[in-house]
């Protein structure tokens, strides 16, 4: 059993209510659960930046000007800002700005001396005293449960012929086990080799999981010459980056020769500079090759000469430092404390958010007492020493069978709850903690598995997971806020009322939610058959991508899918297109084109109506990137519409920049998706997201709105808008092609039908997210009907289907009546 919430917690919390009134006022509404992939900056600290920046005259520090001198002073003084919150001073660390934590592993690893007596020069091998001619290969060793960019170290040391190898927890507490000699007095011992000096890295709080590795590793490793079977000197890299977003490391009682971190995972801004701290007495471990503007006391262009600054810093800082980022470090400290009064504080307030999380859905169970969520921590939140702020899980459903990542992820966007999904560049704890192997990992990419895509089970096994991670300023009402969502979606029992509860011993406001059983499922046995022929009941195009669509009683079939759907797209300034994920307006505009097909016009409420001339407007060609799902990948050539259509969008969206783009006739966009017969070639495509047709199913219509009915009278949501008319449903779907079918989701079975005189192919399932949760009238969002789509389907909440023309070079129509037969394959 947990422990209770103690007083202190609660008094926190309330203050940071308070704080999060007034310096985050973007969170309302807001459920940000990420802070370990980038947590949040403050009001104040942009208020006091910009206010800094606009009263003060800051030139490039390489001058001696008044204005560069000052930017030499503010550089200076977040150095020792940056030492201060290690606990040390210039005496004992140095502090090298970097553009990330990234880029400090990089430099470490480009600059790190592996071999003296080859990576120095001469005149440094005269200082330096070699006990033996022996030789040994040096090492880098990384624990297992490292970023990726720790790990891409291997593949520079390797260049220069440096093993490599991972490391388990167990095998490190193993190594350090033994006795060693301490890496300076092996320099006088003959059976140890001084000439070569090895690295050893790992992370103070893993980045997956939130567990936090043992300190006490840094001396023993840099004490233990023998350590991981390689001798030599010893030297400990800490990735601090993960750690520091909501506590500090003493580097007064710890010494890691090298320590790597990003500024915006401590206060969330500035995102683009980190820093390598070296230990003074570890700087002769690091040779500078490249030299860059500042590094140097002198050189010469005409000889092969250059002599590097003697102060570590300014050495290996190449160019001009990023010193109005270095500025707002200043007021990120600042913020930091001002926000949350201690970090402390702060620190065991996120602890203490997450264990609760972590105790919660690790007792939560359905009804048949199979366990909700699977989640991957070795530590059980006994101690904010060995576990941070992060709880890392996958959901299973009440079949013990897991639910992909992806599902969660979008029924948590209904919420507006944002957490990360996946690996999180960490593949060696998605190995271990998901039991994958290496042959699975391979044989994922070879299936088209790729990091950071939506693939989230191969085989009913996950290829990733859910991590929420708290911060500074996270509070319980996060906390309640997604556990109602996971109760709310996943569970047949509500637990709401005990989060009410927990809310009223904090003082807030005590939400009237009900201990109500919620039946997830129609039970298929109680699904209707339609005996009357399959036909086309309904047939609807939509002119621009993501606007208003509109019924025809016949459609005249081109290349791409029916003539002129999805033809036209509205762009930004980058060339992206937009759709209603972005801007749920887009649905407002209600396009029309005459029957000669020589106007295009927008309507749109309260404006007067945009009319673009089809023939004779002013059309620039060009070529625009169309964005669609996570992936904009798509090049598509198109000519604009003109300078009136950009005002008026401008106008009605209110938003800068916007064009009407025409998909021209020669555009090469195709499907992308394999068919049953995987020979035939790809075809044409609109703009379109993936198929030249959708197809959806009048029974899986009813059937789903039956399922929304249920949960609406059983409390499965509150909206009574929610409870939707079939034409309202339809509109959501935005389908090309509505046929009468049998039984539900039957059409998903079917691989080749006949609809009139047209033959077309199932290209696939056409996978659901929140855009259909916006409604066609309102624009306004809603939790339906995805999440009775999920009940009702699971796994990706696929609806209606993919379709392509075969014989595409015929022309034609298809027209409401006519009779849809399924075609046998030879």
């Amino acid at each position: 059993m947990e422990k209770e919430l103690t007083e202190d917690f609660w008094s926190h919390d309330k203050h940071l209510e308070a704080a999060r009134k007034i310096h985050f006022k973007r969170l309302n509404g807001v459920t940000y659960l990420d802070h370990a992939g980038a947590t949040l900056y403050s009001e104040c600290q942009l208020t006091k930046l910009f206010q800094d920046l606009s009263t003060s005259v800051l030139g490039n520090p390489h001058s001696r000007s008044p204005s560069s001198t000052r930017s030499t002073e503010i550089v200076e003084e977040v150095r020792n800002r940056v030492l201060s919150h290690f606990n040390v001073s210039s005496d004992d660390y140095a502090v090298i700005f970097t553009g990330n934590c990234t880029a400090a592993l990089k430099l470490l690893s480009e600059s790190f001396i592996f071999r003296p007596d080859i990576d120095l020069d001469n005149e440094c091998l005269l200082s330096k005293t070699v006990a033996s001619t022996k030789s040994s290969q040096p090492a880098f060793v990384y624990l297992i449960d490292n970023h990726t960019s720790v790990v891409g170290i291997r593949e520079v040391v390797k260049s220069r012929d440096v093993s490599f190898r991972h490391a388990t927890e167990k095998d490190v507490d193993s190594f350090t086990s033994f006795p060693g000699g301490n890496r300076h007095e092996a320099l006088g011992r003959e059976d140890i080799l001084p000439d070569t000096n090895n690295l050893f890295a790992f992370p103070a709080q893993s980045n997956f999981s939130g567990q936090r590795y043992p300190l006490s590793w840094i001396k023993k490793v840099q004490g233990h010459s023998g350590f991981a079977s390689h001798e030599g000197n010893w030297c400990v890299l800490l990735d601090a980056a993960s750690y520091l977003t909501t506590s500090t490391i003493d580097l007064k009682q710890y010494h890691p020769d090298f320590v790597t971190l990003s500024f915006y995972k401590i206060f969330g801004y500035p995102t683009g500079l980190g820093a390598l701290l070296v230990r003074t007495s570890s700087a002769h471990f690091l040779k500078k090759n490249y030299f860059g503007g500042g590094t140097v006391e002198a050189s010469l262009s005409t000889e092969d000469f250059h002599v590097k600054r003697n102060d570590l810093s300014h050495r290996f800082e190449d160019g001009t430092l990023p010193f109005l980022e270095i500025l707002a470090v200043k007021h990120g400290f600042d913020s930091l404390l001002q926000v949350t009064g201690s970090l402390i504080r702060a620190s065991a307030h996120a602890y203490d958010l997450a264990r609760y999380v972590y105790s919660r859905l690790s007792s939560w169970h359905y009804a048949n007492g199979r366990p909700l969520a699977v989640l991957y921590h070795n530590e059980k939140f006994t101690s904010c020493l060995t576990q941070g702020p992060i709880v890392n899980f996958n959901i299973l459903n009440s079949d013990g069978n897991f639910i992909g990542f992806a599902i969660v992820e979008k029924l948590a966007q209904l919420y507006n709850i944002h957490f990360r999904t996946g690996c999180f560049c960490n593949m060696g704890a998605c190995e271990q903690y998901l039991s994958l192997t290496a042959v699975q990992v391979k044989n994922n990419l070879k299936a088209g598995h790729v990091c950071g895509d939506d693939v989230d089970l191969v085989d009913g096994r996950p290829t990733g997971s859910i991590r929420i991670s708290f911060g500074y300023c996270s509070t319980f009402g996060d906390v309640q806020r997604f556990l109602r969502f996971v109760s709310e979606s996943f569970l047949e029992h509500n637990h709401i009322g005990e989060l009410s509860a927990n809310m009223a011993n904090s003082g807030g406001e005590e939400e009237n939610h009900m201990n109500t059983q919620v039946s997830l499922q129609l039970a298929p046995e109680t699904w209707t058959v339609n005996d009357e022929v399959r036909s086309l009941v309904g047939i609807r195009i939509y002119l621009v991508k993501s606007c208003g669509g509109f019924a025809l009683t016949e459609g005249e079939v081109g290349q791409r899918g029916l003539v002129n759907d999805r033809r036209w797209m509205i762009i930004n300034s980058t060339g992206s297109c937009i759709s209603q994920k972005r801007e749920p307006k887009l649905c407002l505009i209600q396009p029309s084109i005459d029957k000669d097909q020589k106007w295009l016009t927008l309507s749109y409420p309260g404006f007067n109506d945009l009319r673009v001339d089809l023939q004779n407007g002013s059309h620039e060609g060009g070529s625009f990137q169309l964005c669609h799902g996570k992936v904009c990948g798509d090049r598509v050539v198109g000519s604009d519409c003109g300078e009136e259509a950009a005002e008026w969008l401008t106008a009605v969206l209110d938003k800068e920049d916007l064009r009407l783009v025409q998909q021209t006739a020669d555009d090469e966009r195709t499907t992308s998706h394999k068919s049953a017969d995987d020979e035939m070639q790809p075809g044409k495509l609109s703009l379109a997201n993936e198929g030249q047709y959708l197809l959806i199913g009048t029974e899986s219509l009813r059937l789903l709105l039956s399922q929304m009915r249920m949960r609406f009278e059983n409390g499965g949501h509150t909206d009574e808008d929610q409870c939707m008319s079939e034409e309202e449903l339809i509109e959501r779907f935005r389908p090309n092609l509505i046929v009468r079918t049998h039984k539900p989701f039957e059409e998903d079975n079917w691989t080749r039908l006949r609809i009139g005189a047209h033959t077309f192919v199932n290209e696939g399932l056409c996978t659901r997210c929140q855009m259909i949760c916006i409604s066609q009238k309102t624009g306004q969002r809603s939790k339906e009907p995805l999440i009775s789509l999920f009940s009702l389907r699971g796994k990706k909440s696929t609806f209606g289907i993919l379709l392509r023309r075969l014989d595409d070079s015929n022309a034609g129509l298809l027209s409401t009546g006519d009779f849809v037969s399924l075609v046998a394959e030879n």
